[in-house]
């Protein structure tokens, strides 16, 4: 018999026809956390000469897009009146044991690396500066893994979530726009972030504050994504009128990515290439895989694609783990840009292996470990040993999850105080 979240279950309870649409976001959440294992195991130099930003790196900003879309057809019908319905016991709890749970097993993994490498004065890899004690304050482990950025997303979505829907179920349009504005004011704010924090310097001596760091790996930075996922949940229709914003933000996109590719831009703002200029082009690759690909597909395959999507969250923790290995025993991270190794960029062939090897580690671990897991739940129900084990780590997930956002939030202002 066919497994579902207990998100999808309540979606198919308030409307059938839901089931049927769900495989197109199961293979986008496969195809994407594939490319996620891709982006880290290529240069990005080498992945740019192929026009990696307008295929590979659509990984992370459709993966955006299917959480605002996934929240929108979850809380789709539930009618709640104000906000304390959202934030319930239960939701917390179902999101401590999908977030926060996996996450304290990367957490202590890292921790005892750390200490055995600190202890027997072992000599790793520097991960570019990624691995400063500082980050831990914002929800990094104590050994750096690419990917690791995305943990703080996460965590701010368990907050940020509920109200964002709240508002956008009372009205769409505005919020839709204010998810924008959000994102441009941050972008906004970490720019003057970094020139009050160099007055004085030359353009050698620049260098980001934490608080550059800090707003760089939050939701805010993201959530125009976020506002797009949850307008499409309200019609993902590639052809509805409803769409007719997302179709006059394409070409816009689109116009400015290809000016980002060619380094013409006269001002590289906003920042980076996961920005509210990309997601549009993301948005319409959504709403057209969402029509061509069948939407209840049978057979192995299409299990499998489920399977892998269920996942996902595991194999981005595995390859988290796994990378931060790869990396700082045995690979030098030394690009500059981001956390990918520049070892193989005199012989571009050997990819031709290392990829597919990360791929079959990576899915086949995060395919396990998942796999595992459903089955503690499924005995949690049986025996009451399991559920004092649950009982015991749902509590230490609420003490991680709190011990975060008060650290996160302590460190945010002694970072503004020291600007």
């Amino acid at each position: 018999m066919e497994k579902y979240s207990l998100q999808q279950t309540e979606i198919f309870a308030q409307n059938p026809e839901e089931k049927r649409k769900f495989f197109q976001i199961d293979l986008m959440k496969a195809i994407m956390i594939a490319l996620v294992i891709m982006d880290h195991s290529f240069t990005h130099a080498f992945l740019r000469q192929y026009g990696s930003y307008f295929w590979e790196r659509i990984a992370i900003p459709i993966l955006m897009i299917i959480m605002g879309f996934n929240m929108g057809k979850s809380y789709k019908g539930k009618k709640f009146a104000t906000l304390k319905e959202y934030y319930t016991r239960s939701y917390f709890e179902s999101k401590l044991k999908r977030y926060m749970i996996p996450y304290l097993l990367l957490y202590v993994l890292h921790g005892i690396i750390r200490l055995i490498v600190t202890e027997a004065e072992v000599i790793v890899n520097s991960p570019a500066g990624y691995d400063l004690p500082s980050f831990r304050y914002i929800g990094f482990t104590f050994f750096y893994g690419p990917g690791l950025w995305f943990i703080p997303v996460l965590f701010g979505s368990i907050l940020v979530f509920p109200i964002l829907y709240y508002n956008f179920n009372k009205n769409p349009k505005v919020t839709f726009g204010l998810t924008f504005a959000i994102e441009f004011l941050t972008h906004i704010v970490l720019l003057g972030a970094i020139l009050i924090h160099n007055i004085g310097r030359s353009m050698d001596e620049y260098e980001p504050p934490m608080l550059f760091f800090i707003l760089l790996y939050s939701l805010f930075i993201l959530i125009s994504s976020v506002g797009i996922g949850l307008w499409l949940s309200v019609d993902h229709d590639i052809t509805s009128k409803h769409n007719r914003i997302l179709w006059v933000l394409f070409p816009i996109s689109v116009v400015y990515m290809i000016l980002y590719f060619l380094e013409v831009l006269p001002i590289p703002f906003p920042m980076g290439d996961y920005q509210m200029f990309f997601f549009p082009y993301s948005a319409v690759i959504f709403m057209t895989l969402m029509k061509i690909v069948p939407p209840n597909p049978k057979g192995s395959f299409s299990h499998f694609i489920r399977k892998v999507s269920r996942a996902t969250y595991h194999i981005l923790l595995t390859q988290i783990f796994y990378f931060s290995i790869i990396f700082q025993f045995f690979l030098i991270i030394t690009d500059g840009n981001n956390s990918t190794l520049d070892v193989f960029d005199a012989n571009p062939l050997n990819y031709l292996w290392f990829y597919p090897l990360n791929l079959i580690i990576t899915f086949g671990i995060g395919l396990l470990w998942k796999e595992l897991e459903d089955r503690f739940y499924a005995k949690r129900d049986e025996k009451k040993s399991f559920q004092r084990i649950y009982q015991v780590t749902i509590i230490l997930a609420g003490i991680a999850f709190v011990a975060w956002l008060v650290s996160s939030t302590i460190y945010t202002i002694i970072s503004l105080i020291s600007l």
